[in-house]
């Protein structure tokens, strides 16, 4: 699960020794804080700390969501082995449903319809969703822009303004090329609208509003393949949602 370490000896011998009891217990990491694990593993904050840096996270809390992301995505698969392929994105959509409000929904129409530009950015597989809603709003007669190529995102964010609605996609919730733009935006002063999978994550930390979608697997790093229904039910529901009030 923590097999992303490029080399063990670049680590101290007390980031080693916080490693190996994280190590030994998994599962027990979502439940403690820094303080707590530091106390446990014998170490200091700094180390901990540290530590995370050097395995690609901002800090603790990136990795321990890290962690029960991993976590969760295994009870997942096991869960589910025995469902059919049908039967698993029934599921998929039932639970996306469940997660949408009518509220929810209502108050990304009122902020998309009064922007006065609509960005859209997505990566990887979730492009296509991003395609299809700026098609959609662009149909609606509203004015979009989808960021296709990343190395714009850095000028995108320096025209955004507070009256500007920006839409950001991420499955896991914390693609970096994502996140730095959110950091961005959210200085600026513009609206987020968020759609991740259902679960904490930094994106939906930096979102005015938050559409959530169910997925039985998150870590698009390691697998890229995952499905996108539940973000194209959430663009079917928004855009519709919207058509009412215009």
């Amino acid at each position: 699960m923590l097999d992303f370490i490029d080399s063990y000896d670049d680590l101290t011998e007390s980031e080693r020794k916080a490693l190996s009891y994280m190590m030994n217990h998994l599962e027990e990491i979502p439940y403690v804080n820094i303080n707590q694990l530091a106390e446990l593993s014998f170490v200091s904050k700094t180390v901990i700390i540290n530590l995370a840096q050097k395995m690609g996270f901002s800090g603790f809390k990136e990795l321990k969501y890290h962690i029960n992301q991993q976590l969760r995505e295994k009870a997942v698969t096991v869960n589910n082995s025995k469902l059919s392929a049908k039967e698993t994105v029934t599921s998929s959509i039932d639970k996306t449903l469940s997660l949408v409000s009518e509220e929810d929904l209502d108050r990304c129409a009122e902020e998309i319809i009064q922007a006065k530009n609509i960005f859209i950015m997505a990566r990887g597989t979730s492009k296509p969703v991003g395609y299809y809603l700026e098609h959609l709003l662009f149909s609606l007669g509203l004015h979009c822009f989808f960021i296709k190529d990343y190395n714009l995102s850095e000028t995108f964010t320096n025209l955004v303004t507070e009256n500007d609605v920006v839409i950001l996609i991420s499955l896991s919730g914390s693609t970096k090329k994502i996140i730095d733009t959110a950091r961005k935006v959210h200085m600026k002063k513009a609206k987020i609208i968020s759609l991740t999978a259902f679960q904490s994550s930094i994106l939906a930390s930096y979102a005015d509003l938050k559409l959530y979608c169910h997925t039985e697997e998150m870590d698009t790093k390691r697998d890229d393949s995952i499905s996108r229904i539940g973000f194209f039910l959430l663009v079917d529901l928004m855009v519709r949602t919207i058509k009412k009030y215009i």
